[in-house]
């Protein structure tokens, strides 16, 4: 009998032991270069899922990343931050936790946010961009966007949102109609008249940069 308990924990360990030490796949040889640097508790040159699942801070500022695809492989990041690297698009979806998301001079020309129920503040000056998606982001508090490209940009499903910098776009028309919490707005640089925003019942939000 003991025999047969032995050869039965044998299999479920052998079986298990190739899972929690999953060695992962980065499309970014910078991206993993970096990870591994801070994040390879075992030392043994390469990430793995387990130590991918304990990591909730990535501060990947100025570390030669030419994609943001391998945010995927941490789930419970909570911040993240990809400053002055070169992503021309970004795309994150269905990182519950994330709270905060950085990609700020990154010559970026696209943004796609969907299914971040945590997200609350999302920073993404100084870029290239010219079209950005949010979806699913309920708790967004503070959204930055100055020194872009936008033409136009939807804020409708952000009921949270209180802080917006849209400065140097080239918006001329906005609607924060549908965002009730908001309190401050910067549309400097955009040639945009206050007559051009569309605010609704809403009058008591602080909004600057407008022209005369």
């Amino acid at each position: 009998m003991k025999i047969k308990i032995f050869a039965s924990l044998g299999l479920i360990i052998s079986g298990f032991y190739p899972f929690s030490a999953q060695k992962l796949n980065f499309k970014d040889k910078n991206f993993e270069k970096a990870v591994i640097e801070n994040f390879d508790h075992n030392k043994n040159g390469s990430m793995e899922q387990l130590e991918a699942d304990m990591v909730t801070n990535l501060f990947l500022v100025q570390k030669g990343i030419q994609s943001a695809d391998d945010i995927k492989l941490f789930p419970n990041a909570k911040m993240i931050m990809l400053d002055d690297n070169t992503i021309s698009g970004v795309s994150v979806a269905n990182l519950p936790r994330l709270e905060l998301f950085s990609c700020t001079g990154c010559k970026m020309s696209s943004f796609k946010g969907q299914g971040l129920k945590s997200l609350a503040s999302l920073y993404l000056d100084n870029n290239l961009l010219e079209n950005i998606s949010l979806k699913e982001m309920p708790r967004i508090d503070q959204l930055t966007l100055s020194l872009n490209q936008l033409k136009t940009i939807d804020i409708t499903s952000l009921k949270n949102l209180r802080k917006l910098n849209v400065e140097h776009n080239k918006i001329q028309k906005l609607d924060i109609s549908g965002n009730p919490t908001l309190q401050t707005l910067n549309v400097g640089g955009n040639k945009m008249k206050e007559t051009d925003i569309k605010m609704g019942t809403k009058t008591d939000v602080t909004i600057f940069g407008t022209e005369p």
